[in-house]
This record gives C-alpha cells, sequence and structure tokens, in this order.
C-alpha cells in the first residue's frame, strides 16, 4: 500500500520521508535530471558509447516527461550500461524509479550518483530521504550530514535528522532540529510534525495536537499535516474526530486505496456498517493493481461483516475498472459460501475481466451441482493454460473424488506452487493428503500456509479445526495466539485465541487473551504484515 513518494524539493511542504498515495506525474526531480544531463552536440551515425549513452539518457527524460516511465527505465539503464560514470544518469534514473514508486531502486541510483559526484545535494536529500524508508538509517544520516556541510539550512537535511532523532526517542534532539526548520520557514509542515510527535511521545499528545491545529490555520491545508492530525487522534483513541480526517485525506489522494482502507476499517470499528460497505465499493470499482490491498480488505470483512456487499451491488460489478477486483472479490465471496454474490459478480464482470473468471465459473458449477459441466470446463480451461490455480484446485478435488490421488497431489501442489498467498490452495493441498490419512504431510502443508499467511483467518480456522480432529489442542491454542499476535489490533483474532484457550481449559492462556482483547478494543488501525519494518517518515504512525 506504498501509493505516494513524491520528490525532495528546498521549499516548504516538502513531503520528506512520505509514502503518501501515489500519483502518476513526472517529478519535479526530473527537470534537475535533464538540466545536468551533458549535451549531444554533433550526433553522427557513427556515435561513440558516450554519445550513444547521452543520447538514450536524453530519450528516458523525453519518456518520463511524457509519463512513458517504463520505456524511460529502460532507456536508462542501457545509458549507463554504456557509460556507467556519469553521475547525472544514476540521478535520473534514480527520479524515474521514484515516479515508478520503487524506493529500494531509487536509493540505490541516487548512492550511486553520489559515487561519482559526491557533493550532488539533490543526490544527498533523496539518500537521507530514501535511506530512512528502506531501513537504511546510518547511511541516512550520514548524507543528511554531509549536506547539511553543504548547506546548513538544508531542510531536507534537517527532516530527516528530525526523523531520526525521533525513531530514537530523542526527543528534545527532534525538537530541536524542528526549530530550526521553522526558523528558516515557519510554514514548513515537516518541522510541525516533528516537534508535535516529539510532543506526543512525551505524553504531551493534546499539547502537538494543537500545534498541528495551529499550523493548519496559519498555512494551506497540506496531506502530513491531516495525517499527523488523524494520528494524534488514534494515538489519544479518539475514533470519532477521525472520521471526517480520513474522509478527507481519500479526497485529497483521489481515492488512494492506504487512506481508503484505513477509512474502511474505522467505519466498521465504529459500528458504522453501511458507511464502511459504500468506502469498500469506491475502492472496488476505482480498483488497485496491488493485490495486497484486495487481501487487506478482505481481512477487514472477515473480522466485521459477513456479507460486505449489498444485494444489488454483488450483482454488478459491470464499471469496476480492474479486473483484479472482481477476479478477488468474487473468489472472497466463493470462499466464505455466498455463492449467489459471487456468481452476480462473476455474471456482471466487465469483458476484459471475463476470460479471468472462467475457471471460477467451473468451480461454482462444481459447487451448484453441475459437475459434469464443471468437468468438461476444467479439462478444456486446463489443456489452453495448464497453470490456471483455479481449475488446478478443482481438478484435485475431482481427482480425490475419483481416488486418483497421484493425479489429485500434482495438481493441488502445482495450484500451491502458483499461488502461495492463496489461502485455499494450502487446505486444498492438505485436504489430499487427509484423504490418504498422511496426516503429517497435511499438518506440514497447513504449517507452511500459516508461516506465508500468518493473518489469514480462513487459514487458521482450517488448520485449528483439524488440530482438533487430531486432539492436538495445545498447537490448535499456539496457532490462535500466534495470528493474535500478528494482528494486535484485531478483536476478532483476540477473540479466536480465548475460544482456543477456553477449548484448552488453560487459566493463563485465557488471561493473555482477554489482556490483548482489552487492548485490541481501543486500537484504531489497520495491523501490517509481521516483519513490515516501521514506518519512520512524516506519514508514519505515531
Amino acid at each position: 500500500m506504498n501509493d505516494l513518494a513524491q520528490p525532495v524539493s528546498f521549499r516548504d511542504d516538502s513531503p520528506v520521508l512520505s509514502q503518501a498515495p501515489r500519483r502518476r506525474r513526472v517529478p519535479l526531480l526530473l527537470l534537475f535530471a535533464a538540466a545536468a544531463l551533458p549535451a549531444t552536440l554533433g550526433l553522427t551515425a557513427c556515435k561513440s558509447p558516450s554519445q550513444k549513452a547521452a543520447e538514450l539518457a536524453q530519450q528516458a527524460d523525453a519518456y518520463a516527461q511524457g509519463g512513458n516511465l517504463v520505456a524511460a527505465r529502460d532507456a536508462i539503464s542501457q545509458a549507463i550500461a554504456l557509460r556507467e560514470d556519469e553521475a547525472s544518469y544514476h540521478q535520473l534514473a534514480g527520479s524515474i524509479a521514484m515516479a515508478l514508486g520503487e524506493p529500494v531502486r531509487a536509493y540505490r541510483a541516487f548512492q550511486r550518483a553520489l559515487e561519482f559526484d559526491a557533493t550532488n545535494r539533490i543526490a544527498l536529500a533523496y539518500v537521507a530521504n530514501l535511506g530512512v524508508q528502506v531501513g537504511q538509517v546510518a547511511e541516512a544520516e550520514d548524507a543528511a550530514d554531509r549536506l547539511l556541510t553543504l548547506e546548513p539550512d538544508a531542510l531536507p537535511a534537517l527532516q530527516v535528522k528530525g526523523m531520526i532523532a525521533l525513531s530514537r526517542n530523542k526527543f528534545e534532539d527532534a525538537r530541536g532540529f524542528a526549530d530550526r526548520i521553522l526558523a528558516v520557514n515557519p510554514r514548513d509542515s515537516a518541522g510541525a510534525v516533528i516537534k508535535a510527535r516529539s510532543l506526543a511521545k512525551e505524553g504531551k499528545a493534546e499539547e502537538g495536537l494543537a500545534l498541528i491545529d495551529s499550523a493548519l490555520a496559519s498555512g494551506a491545508e497540506s496531506m502530513p499535516l491531516l495525517v499527523n492530525k488523524l494520528n494524534m487522534y488514534r494515538y489519544l483513541g479518539q475514533p470519532e474526530p477521525m472520521v471526517p480526517l480520513a474522509e478527507r485525506l481519500v479526497d485529497m489522494s483521489k481515492g488512494a486505496p492506504r487512506f481508503r482502507l484505513d477509512q474502511i476499517n474505522l467505519l466498521y470499528k465504529l459500528g458504522r456498517k453501511d458507511e464502511a460497505r459504500q468506502a469498500s465499493l469506491a475502492l472496488l470499482a476505482a480498483g488497485s493493481r496491488d493485490l495486497d490491498d484486495y487481501r487487506t480488505l478482505q481481512r477487514i470483512w472477515w473480522q466485521y461483516d459477513d456479507t460486505p456487499l449489498p444485494d444489488a451491488a454483488a450483482r454488478d460489478a459491470s464499471r469496476w475498472k480492474e479486473p483484479g477486483a472482481v477476479v478477488q472479490t468474487a473468489r472472497y465471496l466463493f470462499l466464505k459460501g455466498d455463492l449467489a454474490a459471487a456468481d452476480g459478480l462473476v455474471r456482471t464482470a466487465p469483458r476484459k475481466a471475463q476470460p479471468l473468471l472462467a475457471s471460477l465459473k467451473a468451480r461454482m458449477f462444481a459447487a451448484a451441482g453441475r459437475r459434469e459441466e464443471a468437468q468438461r470446463q476444467v479439462d478444456e480451461l486446463l489443456a489452453k493454460d495448464g497453470q490456471d490455480v483455479d481449475a488446478l484446485m478443482l481438478k484435485a478435488q475431482f481427482a480425490q473424488t475419483a481416488k486418483d490421488m497421484d493425479a489429485a497431489v500434482e495438481a493441488a501442489q502445482l495450484a500451491q506452487t502458483n499461488d502461495p498467498l492463496n489461502p485455499e490452495t494450502y487446505v486444498v493441498l492438505a485436504n489430499v493428503y487427509r484423504a490418504q490419512d498422511l496426516d503429517w504431510r497435511a499438518k506440514q502443508v497447513f504449517e507452511d500456509g500459516f508461516r506465508a499467511l500468518p493473518q489469514n483467518f480462513y487459514l487458521a480456522e482450517k488448520y485449528t479445526q483439524y488440530l482438533h480432529q487430531l486432539g492436538d489442542r495445545g498447537r490448535a491454542m499456539s496457532v490462535a495466539r500466534t495470528l493474535a499476535r500478528a494482528m494486535p489490533s484485531s478483536e476478532h483474532a483476540w477473540r479466536f485465541f480465548a475460544a482456543e484457550c477456553q477449548a484448552s481449559g488453560s487459566a493463563g492462556c485465557m488471561q493473555a487473551a482477554q489482556a490483548g482483547l482489552e487492548k485490541a478494543r481501543t486500537a484504531i488501525l489497520v495491523d501490517d504484515p509481521p516483519g513490515t519494518p516501521p514506518d519512520r517518515g512524516l506519514f508514519g504512525r505515531i
């Protein structure tokens, strides 16, 4: 859900360390990069490698200015292959990577630019900025220090130093950097944010909130200020004031999934189910090309809403822009057993999504008892595409019913390999092993799935049910505990854990589950996957 990382600029409201929603536009940095490109005068038919590289770099810049970022990336890569020692090429490569939403690639490109031009202020600003985002904090701080040596009042460097001080809980230092920023520009959003957050982390959240309000009142509305105001209320456990802020951020970001998902979770948490459903539909209609956004939405649904799509909406997906939205949602509804809603989506899906839904249609036929038709379709589908995951899962189930276990295992294993983030593939494969009384293999499959998908309710529920059938209540309890710890803000996860504690008769376990549940009741956020590095930028949570 990383949607926008705008370029560093040497002016107020430069969203350094930001991970706001991405807009497809050419960053200001491309202008600086283009200006730094060597001139290509007198190009002839017989060009030297340096001339060819310069021509390719200018092509890359033209592509980027025209919005063709993939072609721009390819062209600048070719230029660098011909001439690696030109700092401006790496700088342009970094700016293109930023526009593509590839912060790690951008960070490496700007680092390379510094190898050939150690005083490049734009590259230093980006290495400082991106280094914090990608977890290279020491390198980021070094770049910020070098930039401050060249330009003592460089706002990007001061912002980075302030955010690093915050991450180290050096609140007085953070406020010092914030004051230096505000001395240069009293209306700088980053300075206000750093100072407000340092106050909040010292237990003065109300004072920090007042500081953000003052900054909003004295200048133009900015996304960093609004995000941090919302996060202040989140930190204080006050959900109601978050609602209008969440709506405003969705509007400002043009419906960016990151903000939309936060809004949906907030509305469900407050019991405003109809509004949450409408927000869900807005996200699905606009679509996202990041499948993780749909998985996050489904985790929210699993906790709060058994029927997330109103009947009329479930019968009309004709205007949904992204085929992935239809496919992922129809799969989810099928998984939950809501065949009518899934069928409505499949029937009304846009034409470009229909080929992707053919195998799911076959599964729906099988679920409705139309086995012969489903069998014929799955055979035809696999003849065209032997990697089709839904068709493979259905083939495995058919083969299992026919006692052809070798074919069932082969199809189920291939489905799981092709889509390791699909929880159904693990359950189908485990069921094939269970049918052969190979419990140790089935258990191994569930373990693999749970390691890959530690926040998946469907997989956790199926696995714990199976463990109870085996009489392994201890492992069932530990699976539920792992799920709850992976989703500490989910009341549903802690209730699931509490149920397993009760089944095992463990008083200590129940006490831990109740403590987790109490904390989750006041938590107002969507949990990141385990192992996600903290967002140390201006848009990070307090």
